[in-house]
């Protein structure tokens, strides 16, 4: 039996990728898979003024939250987050998150802004579902992979172009992930094992961080406040439950963002592209 939530996740997700690759082999996967062009790293480092990059999520629910949005309208989501995400990061889980590597496909054939593909990764049939399903980069947990495993992982995505965001929530994650020699490292918020979220954990881990990744400070971000609290840490911001939850998401994005609203105007225009 699992100890955790987080250890059911896994398990299930270990279940749920041989399923996928009795139906469809890996091999096969990667004979159809393109290169993309890594611009997801550059549209978190394109921006030179002080404002807060966002990587906004399309998260329908979560574990420790339950429903988030009850109906999703994926052209009203859209049309906000392409005016002022740098990325939109889709949860692919479907069992504890609603999400789809279907959702992941339509968003990212939907937006110009370059999608982010989140899951638990276990394996890299995964990392080929993820470039076939239109992303540009995919989250690595280190806390549910080994280190040999993790470095598959990385070095599968880079070969497919998509940059690895390494998530870690302690030193020594994060010492396993800086091993990596990572573009990206994602510092979370929020403990997988309790689901417990304590803001001071960027506070702790980023000045660690190695100066040549970019940092990104995910879950907890409520309001404008927790951005300025965390600003000298990070200039980008993973947010998903605040977003999910807004009933005026315009307002909520240009709270979050230090901007006026912006009008809705049919197309969408992207922040710094």
């Amino acid at each position: 039996m699992p100890n955790s939530r987080l250890d059911e996740i896994v398990d299930n997700k270990k279940h749920e990728v041989a399923s996928r690759k009795q139906l469809q082999a890996t091999t096969d996967l990667e004979g159809l898979a393109k290169k993309t062009d890594g611009r997801f790293l550059q549209s978190l480092r394109s921006s030179s003024d002080s404002l807060p990059r966002l990587i906004t999520e399309i998260k329908p629910k979560s574990p420790s939250q339950g429903v988030l949005k009850e109906h999703l309208s994926l052209d009203e989501v859209l049309e906000s987050y392409n005016k002022y995400a740098a990325a939109i990061s889709v949860l692919t889980d479907e069992k504890y998150f609603g999400g789809s590597l279907a959702l992941l496909q339509d968003v990212s054939a939907r937006s110009v802004v370059p999608t982010l593909c989140k899951d638990f990764i276990i394996d890299p049939h995964q990392c080929f579902e993820a470039r076939l399903s239109g992303a540009e980069a995919v989250l690595l947990i280190v806390k549910i992979v080994a280190p040999r495993q993790l470095q598959e992982l990385h070095a599968t995505i880079c070969e497919l172009g998509m940059v690895p965001v390494v998530e870690v929530q302690t030193e020594a994650e994060l010492q396993t992930a800086t091993a990596l020699n990572p573009q990206v490292i994602l510092i979370n918020n929020r403990d997988l094992t309790t689901f417990a979220v304590d803001l001071a954990t960027t506070e702790r881990l980023a000045p660690l961080v190695p100066r040549s990744a970019v940092t990104v400070c995910a879950s907890g971000i409520e309001t404008r406040a927790d951005i300025e609290r965390l600003s000298s840490f990070s200039r980008v911001f993973l947010i998903g439950s605040s977003l999910m939850r807004a009933a005026n998401l315009e307002a909520k994005l240009a709270e979050l963002s230090g901007l006026p609203a912006r009008p809705s105007s049919g197309t969408a225009a992207v922040r710094n592209q």
